[in-house]
């Protein structure tokens, strides 16, 4: 089914929610205080079909004091009817609601001059009204003049917003779905709604509210009291979800696992007037937060890079649009432009802000490459650049003078090579019999990937030989070096005793690679040298029989617990453990509870 979103916007009592009444036969105001005020107090949402177009309506307050109310609906507007009382004109809430959509991007405004059986100069009214907004420098869709009195326009109008197409959904957005009324209905449980702007849900998909990072099942989709197996942006949902209603709140984020990262800062384009240091509240989507300001810079036309600091995280994107208010009343807005945690000096964040500013991602990812030494990845490319992981590659790929690892999507500068290369030098300095491998570098050069140091090891062909999945120094023949480096590891754990290191602590001392290391044990082990009593325990054999015959003899005279292990041998309650299981494997001893004891004396 086709669909789209349209809100109300307007000065308090021009008609919005009477408006809406007229399109559909919806009384918004349910409430008994918006009854007895005749005011819209609350958000209120309703629909109108026709064969296969659905059309689903935000009405908002105009009331000066529910500013708050109105931007957390307007977030979800596709289009806006615009409501005027012809009589009265642009007013102060027509105003600051036409700010808010000129922040939010919403530039399909239908504008309904209202009241017009009141009015005797229509014609002229309405041009004034047109050219005041015309002054203000906002477009206007179509022009509709109305009565609710005499039906005046209603059915013209009724019949325009049903040729009304929405934007296509990108099939690369993710679900992103701020909640804005959560309840709990007999029967069904747990029941969220809110506006779909980006993305699809599916029926039994797994989601994630990133603000609890607790993982949902989508038991129910309904789009205006109709059931979907699937439902795409843009329009109003409601899902029910196998959860505690009381464990959600408006304001929380649903979306996909593994694309949002929390943060308490960001960095943004405010466009403000007279804006200063200060705190505000920062509105996105239908959650409202207490920011701190700091200005970056002042750009022209009251455009400002700004850096927000909250007290709680917020999940933020790139591009992002949010309306920042302070004493309740409109101060500016933007769009986030870096919605991670980036440490840069202010002239530099400035510069790469401006790379953002203007969707030069290529700039962007190669300023990075040059501002970060170790490399920079591309996990959170869909969050930071609003880029799927495919896009960002390929974008990275342009790139000059830089390796770019597809599978753990990191971006290095080649010349950060060098020190993995002097790294590699280092170790046969200090060991020419040292066994190297991409994955023992990367576990000890822990900013680079094993595809990166695997670049470092093929380009140093005129220092290492390769054999067997193994780099080694030029001119040192393989066998012999497998056959010391197995000797000094099987001499190492002699010297240990009942107390060995881990095995990759002594593969570090020897400098040698997992793979080499686990080899020669195996092969210590298979020839009885060795006696392996966990995953990281090897002990010497002969070692182990001492151990275990003074075990025996003590057991003698009294039992042994892990307690009496430790005490008597010195050892830490992971070695203790590991003996007595296997002293249990004796059929001289036997186990109660926890106490070993001898059956045959």
């Amino acid at each position: 089914m086709k669909s789209v979103i349209i809100g109300t916007a307007g000065h308090i009592d021009h008609g919005k929610t009477s408006l809406i009444k007229a399109l559909n036969g919806f009384e918004g105001d349910s409430l008994k205080e918006e009854q007895e005020r005749q005011i819209t107090i609350n958000l209120s949402f309703s629909n109108l079909k026709l064969k296969d177009k659905n059309i689903s309506f935000i009405d908002v307050p105009g009331h000066k004091d529910l500013v708050k109310t109105m931007v957390s609906g307007a977030f979800g507007f596709s289009v806006c009817l615009f409501v005027v009382d012809i009589n009265e004109g642009l007013k102060e809430q027509s105003l600051e609601h036409l700010e808010i959509l000129k922040i939010l991007d919403i530039k399909n405004i239908i504008l309904v001059l209202s009241k017009c059986d009141l009015c005797e100069n229509i014609e002229q009214k309405s041009v004034e009204i047109l050219e005041e907004l015309k002054n203000l420098d906002y477009p206007i869709l179509k022009v509709f003049r109305t009565s609710i009195k005499n039906n005046q326009g209603i059915e013209e109008l009724k019949n325009y917003l049903y040729t009304i197409e929405n934007k296509e959904n990108e099939e690369e957005l993710i679900f992103h779905y701020y909640i804005d009324r959560v309840f709990s209905l007999k029967g069904i449980g747990t029941v969220v709604t809110g506006s779909l702007n980006e993305g699809s849900i599916t029926l039994n998909e797994k989601i994630i509210c990133l603000d609890t990072q607790k993982e949902l099942i989508v038991k129910n989709i309904q789009n205006h009291d109709i059931n979907l197996e699937q439902i795409k942006a843009c329009n109003r949902v409601a899902l029910s979800l196998n959860c505690d209603y009381k464990e959600l709140k408006k304001g929380y984020l649903l979306s996909k696992k593994g694309y949002f990262k929390a943060f308490k800062e960001c960095d943004a384009l405010v466009k403000a007037k007279n804006l200063q240091n200060s705190k505000m509240i920062f509105c996105v989507g239908s959650r409202q937060i207490e920011c701190k300001i700091n200005i970056l810079k002042k750009l022209e036309n009251d455009e400002f890079f700004v850096h927000f600091s909250f007290d709680k995280n917020v999940f933020l994107s790139f591009d992002e649009a949010f309306i920042l208010l302070q004493n309740n009343r409109v101060i500016g807005g933007g769009k986030v432009l870096n919605p991670l945690s980036e440490p840069l000096k202010k002239e530099q964040k400035n510069k790469f802000l401006m790379f953002l500013k203007n969707k030069d991602f290529k700039a962007a990812f190669s300023f990075l490459k040059d501002a970060h030494k170790y490399g920079f990845g591309l996990l959170s490319s869909y969050q930071r650049f609003k880029l799927s992981h495919q896009k960002a590659l390929k974008l990275a790929k342009e790139l000059n003078q830089v390796f770019v690892d597809e599978k753990n999507l990191n971006i290095y500068h080649l010349q950060s090579l060098e020190e993995i290369k002097n790294f590699i030098k280092f170790i046969l300095e200090k060991n020419p019999y040292a066994m190297l491998s991409a994955h023992s570098l990367a576990l000890r050069i822990t900013w680079a990937s094993e595809n990166f140091c695997e670049l470092g090891l093929k380009e140093m062909s005129n220092l290492l030989d390769f054999q067997n999945g193994i780099y080694f120094k030029k001119g040192i023949d393989f066998e012999k070096l497998q056959e010391k480096n197995n000797n000094q590891l099987y001499e190492i754990l002699k010297k240990q005793g009942i107390k060995p290191e881990a095995p990759y602590n002594l593969y570090d001392f020897l400098e040698l690679d997992r793979k080499s290391g686990d080899n020669i044990l195996k092969k210590l082990t298979q020839k009885g040298l060795v006696v392996r009593l966990s995953h990281n325990l090897f002990i010497e054999k002969q070692a182990l029989e001492k151990l275990m015959q003074e075990c025996l003899n003590l057991l003698k005279n009294q039992s042994l617990d892990v307690q009496s292990m430790k005490e008597y041998f010195n050892l830490s309650r992971k070695y203790a453990i590991a003996y007595l299981e296997y002293l249990d494997k004796f059929p001289q001893v036997s186990k109660e509870a926890e106490k070993r004891f001898l059956t045959n004396i």
